[in-house]
């Protein structure tokens, strides 16, 4: 599978058109994201939590995604790639930040 890159004017609606054409019935999607920074190298950040949703918002800069409980915010992406399979379900992304840091991010 061939990571594509979204552009930023895209994010919103690809976001929002993921989570309402996947995320909004009975059955639970998993998330678990990995940070890599040259500061602390990797973390593990969350772990097979069920996904509620992915969201961005153009006005504060935020890519949201909305987890159990809480949500993980990713301030200032610069840029997004993607993993989709042939019907569009997303398999996982990588988000890199303005400072580098990056959001390795898997869903089943």
């Amino acid at each position: 599978m061939e990571s594509k890159k979204i552009s930023k004017q895209e994010w919103q609606k690809y976001f929002d058109s993921f989570s309402i054409r996947y995320l909004k019935d009975e059955q639970p999607e998993y998330i678990e994201i990995q940070v890599l920074s040259e500061d602390i190298g990797v973390q593990n950040e969350i772990t097979w939590t069920p996904l509620k949703g992915i969201a961005y918002d153009p006005k504060s800069d935020i890519l949201e995604i909305q987890i159990d409980k809480l949500d993980h915010l990713i301030s200032h992406p610069q840029e997004i790639y993607v993993n989709e399979e042939d019907n569009g379900w997303l398999t996982g992304m990588m988000v890199i930040r303005r400072d580098g840091e990056k959001s390795i991010i898997d869903i089943r």
